[in-house]
């Protein structure tokens, strides 16, 4: 049965739990029809029972024929026509550049790079019908900022930015926004694979000290709810808007990545992290 026609409908990635599970519920909170994913349809029901505007489907980004068939159930629900696509979903591999596996580094952009790129590709037309048509990509501060062991990580997240600028100019024609959200620290689970690094790695006798940065990092993150809110507002407030920079120290390292030429960069975060010589 579709939505009704003249509901708001925004479709969010990601949402069993973090960023996505709150994003949802912001969304929902300001009458918009959520439509919510996750890899498992049963892990939205704490969603759906209690909101009766969120409706949850099944969503595995790394199979790109279950793309197409989410596209099409998406059209069928909501009479094919979206507002918003929050491309929310991703995953994490934190291994230096040294110790990285290739396979690895495959899985993640296929996920947090080529997943959005298709489901972009897919939902175009459905966005195309919609008032305001609106893409909007949870990126981070670690497309400018070179955090240590997740390089691969990292180098999603530039890619998502620079693909993100490009699909900006492309998509304007047809009235369609493209928002990059880009997300400083917030308290996730983003981090609960650990830090890999093989038996043989120079880099051993240092992980723990690394670990202990980042988890502290995370513990002093924006909440998760607090950093939905604040992006569902700035994005329905009408204002035309290329980037959100939201999280814990995502304006200070703005004004960093902005201002500071790359060799002071360099000595700034190389002074962050205990790297010995090696």
């Amino acid at each position: 049965m579709a939505t009704n026609a003249a509901a708001t409908v925004a479709v969010v990635t990601g949402c069993s739990s973090g960023i996505g599970q709150s994003l949802a519920l912001a969304f929902a909170a300001r009458g918009i029809t959520v439509i919510a994913t996750a890899r498992r349809e049963e892990s939205l029901i704490h969603l759906t029972e209690k909101h009766d505007n969120i409706h949850a489907f099944a969503l595995e980004l790394s199979d790109m024929g279950n793309l197409e068939r989410f596209r099409d159930a998406v059209a069928e629900k909501t009479g094919g026509i979206i507002d918003i696509l929050v491309n929310n979903a991703g995953t994490h591999y934190a291994a230096t550049a040294l110790d990285l596996e290739i396979a690895e580094a495959e899985k993640l952009f296929a996920v947090n790079v080529f997943a959005i790129m298709r489901l972009c590709q897919l939902f175009l037309p459905l966005l195309r019908r919609s008032a305001r048509g609106r893409i909007v990509q949870i990126g981070s501060v670690t497309r400018d900022v070179p955090v240590a062991w997740q390089c691969v990580y990292n180098a999603s997240k530039a890619a998502l930015s620079q693909y993100t600028k490009t699909l900006r100019l492309e998509v304007d024609p047809f009235g369609i926004e493209v928002v990059e959200v880009v997300t400083g620290f917030v308290r996730s689970n983003i981090l609960h694979h650990g830090l890999y690094a093989p038996e043989d790695s120079p880099y051993l006798p240092i992980k723990s000290e690394i670990e202990r940065i980042k988890y502290e990092g995370n513990k002093m993150g924006m909440s998760a709810e607090s950093y939905a809110k604040s992006v569902v507002d700035k994005l329905l407030d009408r204002r035309k808007r290329m980037e959100i920079w939201e999280g814990h120290l995502s304006w200070k390292l703005s004004i960093l990545t902005s201002v500071c030429p790359l060799w002071l960069l360099v000595c700034v975060f190389s002074a962050l992290y205990p790297f010995p010589y090696l």
